[in-house]
C-alpha cells in the first residue's frame, strides 16, 4: 500500500520542528529569568529545572509540527486555504482550513483537551469567532467546524464543549467536536491518522529519548544557532550572574566552549 507521506519526509520535519533552536531558548531564558535556575527556594537542581525547560520547549513545538504535518496531509486530498486572516480589525489564524466539494472546512487544532475553565471559555469564544468571519467570507458556501483534541487520553472539559454546542446556532454551518481518530474517521481518511500513529510509534522507539544537556556535542552546529538566535545583551547578562557561570554554564559547556562565541561577539568575561 502506498504511503501518503514518506517516512523520512515526516522524520526529517518533525524533529527540525520540535528541536528548532531549543538551544539558543534556553540559554535565552537563563539570561532572562536566571533566578528560574539558581534560586534557593526551587526545590529542583539547576540541571533537573533546565531539562524541565528543554521537554516544555519540546512538548510546545511538537504541537506545531502536529499541526503542520496534518495540513500537508489534508492538502493531498482537499484544497488547503489561507490560515491567516483579519476580523473586526483582529487578526486570526485558524488551525486547519481547506475546501472540498464546495464546502469550507475548519478545525480548531489542540494536542489535548486539558484547558481550565478561563481557557476552555476563551477557547470556544474564538472557536465562534472563526465560524463567524467565515459566514461572512463565504456566504454562499456550507461550513463545517470541528473542535479536535488530538490526544484522546485527556477529555476534561468535553461535556462543556459538547453543551456548548449543542446551544450555539449558525445558519448553513454544522459545528463537531472529536477526539483522537475522530476527525479523520469523520473525513473517511482513517490512513491519515493510521500512518501518522505508525510513523511517531516508529521514531519514538527508535530514540533513546534522553535529554542531551551537554550542548557541546554537535559543536559547531550549536555554535551556530547560538550565534544567530542569542542576541549579545543575554551573554552580557549571563557573564554577569556569578551563580549562572558557576551552577548553570557547567552543566551545558562543560569544557567552556561558550567562550568561543563570547570571542566571537567581542563579549568580555
Amino acid at each position: 500500500m502506498t504511503n501518503i507521506i514518506d517516512y523520512d519526509y515526516f522524520k526529517s520535519e518533525l524533529e527540525k520542528t520540535v528541536y528548532k533552536n531549543a538551544k539558543a531558548d534556553l540559554i535565552n531564558k537563563v539570561a532572562s529569568n536566571p533566578d528560574r535556575y539558581v534560586g534557593i527556594f526551587r526545590p529542583t537542581s539547576p540541571e533537573l529545572k533546565l531539562i524541565q525547560n528543554i521537554t516544555q520547549s519540546h512538548e510546545i513545538s511538537f504541537g506545531d509540527f502536529i499541526e503542520d504535518i496534518i495540513t500537508e496531509y489534508l492538502g493531498h486530498y482537499y484544497v488547503n486555504l489561507p490560515k491567516r486572516a483579519v476580523y473586526n480589525d483582529e487578526d486570526i489564524l485558524f488551525d486547519q482550513l481547506f475546501e472540498y466539494d464546495d464546502k469550507i472546512f475548519m478545525i480548531e487544532q489542540k494536542m489535548r483537551d486539558d484547558h481550565d475553565s478561563t481557557k476552555k471559555r476563551g477557547q470556544f469564544e474564538n472557536f465562534v469567532k472563526k465560524i463567524e468571519y467565515l459566514k461572512e467570507k463565504y456566504p454562499n458556501k456550507h461550513i463545517n467546524a470541528g473542535m479536535w483534541f488530538v490526544d484522546n487520553s485527556l477529555t476534561k472539559n468535553k461535556r462543556y464543549y459538547e453543551n456548548q454546542i449543542s446551544v450555539t446556532h449558525r445558519s448553513n454551518v454544522d459545528m463537531f467536536l472529536f477526539y483522537g481518530s475522530e476527525f479523520t474517521d469523520y473525513l473517511d481518511k482513517v490512513k491519515i491518522w493510521d500512518e501518522m500513529e505508525e510513523y511517531l510509534i516508529l521514531w519514538k522507539t527508535s530514540q533513546d529519548n534522553k535529554i542531551e544537556l551537554n550542548f557541546e556535542e554537535n559543536w559547531e552546529e550549536t555554535k551556530n544557532e547560538l550565534l544567530e538566535f542569542v542576541p549579545v545583551k543575554n551573554w552580557k547578562k549571563i557573564i554577569k550572574n556569578k551563580k549562572v557561570i558557576e551552577e548553570v554554564m557547567p552543566i551545558l559547556f562543560p569544557t567552556e566552549k561558550y567562550k568561543e562565541i563570547l570571542e566571537e561577539l567581542n563579549v568580555k568575561y
